[in-house]
């Protein structure tokens, strides 16, 4: 059978422990699968002699730098990627990325017959664009914050500008849940629901919850994602036995100082981000996740944790409320600190008394993971593809 060669790409993340976003990459390894395709992934790196230049303006905006071994640690992957350098230009490097992806497969003797990218505001950006040049269809996955992009909410104008011109000029747009389509639809497009999550080989099932009460958080740290108001609820639980722990990279919220100041030393572990195959036995040791966003797509961190068989209880945002239900956990207010307590002390209490069956919550994450969404993906290449 001859195969259809189709493109990814997929910008890096400046983390060595996870340097792609991994529902990214499990798109192009569940492609990849497929019998008729021959999946290729195009990784942008900016050229390392620009990269400390680059690395001083990122810190300037409160991102991280650029990091030394990161072409090795992206090249460990699998599939292997192909990286292409590009000259970051301030303000437009990802459009500088989209370019170089381009001026690459134009030089190479058998291209593309599609072109997929995640991300409206950058891999589905540029995807758009390295399609345009090669004349070829183009998929793009929406998540969460590229949608608020497109819609004027999130700061940076040139965000929100490749955002819609990712939406008027992909052949195909791919929502991670219902609450995302019909965001979509209020933007003018229609887009079938294919969730980008997590695979549940990989998060397996723990069958018996831990004998301590604890409670995990895997995010960034950040205002944005809720741990101001997670510490604060944390502090007011009843019982003094239970532990919180937070895994995650750094972001702007003082968490240290919060503790001193809520007197939550000697509670609450602090970890940095860890690699995604350490993810599974962190959650196993859990009693439950709690995920207090003020916004959301559909967080893989949610389906991980069901997988696994450990409840979640979180802010009532994206498509969370199409996973979070009474049987799987609790939904709460954005910033209620004490409807979260409440949620989490419940919570607590139920799998004490034996309210919640690990194989019940993983059923409940099936139709959101891969194993799942990966069939359906495959299929949207094949019908544009045609």
């Amino acid at each position: 059978m001859k195969r259809i060669p189709i493109a990814h790409v997929i910008f890096p993340r400046p983390s060595l422990a996870r340097p792609v976003p991994e529902f990214a990459w499990e798109a192009a390894r569940r492609a990849a699968q497929a019998p008729d395709l021959d999946v290729a992934v195009y990784v942008p790196v900016p050229v390392p002699a620009l990269r400390a230049l680059t690395g001083a303006a990122r810190r300037r905006r409160g991102a991280p730098a650029w990091p030394e071994g990161l072409e090795r640690a992206l090249l460990a992957l699998t599939p292997r990627p192909v990286l292409v350098p590009y000259v970051p230009v301030p303000r437009r490097s990802t459009e500088a990325a989209a370019a170089a992806v381009a001026a690459h497969l134009l030089r190479q003797p058998s291209q593309p017959r599609l072109v997929q990218g995640s991300f409206l505001d950058e891999g589905g950006y540029a995807a758009t664009r390295v399609a345009g040049v090669l004349g070829v269809p183009s998929v793009v996955v929406a998540h969460g914050t590229d949608v608020r992009a497109a819609r004027g909410e999130v700061s940076g104008v040139g965000r929100t500008r490749r955002a819609r011109a990712a939406l008027a000029r992909a052949d195909r747009v791919l929502a991670m849940s219902n609450r995302m389509a019909q965001d979509l639809v209020a933007l003018g497009v229609r887009a079938p629901v294919v969730p980008f999550t997590s695979s549940a080989e990989r998060f397996r099932l723990a069958a018996h919850f831990p004998r301590h009460r604890q409670v995990l958080f895997v995010g960034r740290l950040s205002v944005a994602k809720g741990v101001p108001v997670l510490l604060e609820a944390f502090a007011r639980l009843g019982r003094r036995d239970t532990t919180l722990r937070l895994v995650g990279p750094r972001a702007d919220y003082p968490v240290e100082a919060e503790l001193a100041r809520l007197g939550l030393e000697g509670r609450v572990t602090v970890d940095a981000e860890l690699p995604q195959e350490e993810l599974p036995k962190i959650y196993g040791k859990a009693t439950c996740l709690a995920l207090p966003s003020q916004a959301e797509g559909l967080p893989c961190v949610a389906v991980e944790s069901l997988l696994v068989g450990r409840p979640v209880v979180a802010t009532r945002v994206g498509g969370l409320p199409e996973l979070v239900r009474a049987d799987t956990g609790a939904l709460v207010e954005v910033g209620d600190v004490g409807g979260l307590a409440a949620a989490l002390d419940a919570v607590l209490e139920q799998v004490s008394g034996g309210r919640y069956e690990t194989e019940a919550l993983r059923s409940a994450a099936l139709p959101f993971a891969w194993e799942a969404s990966g069939p359906r993906m495959v299929q949207v290449v094949r019908g544009l593809i045609g």
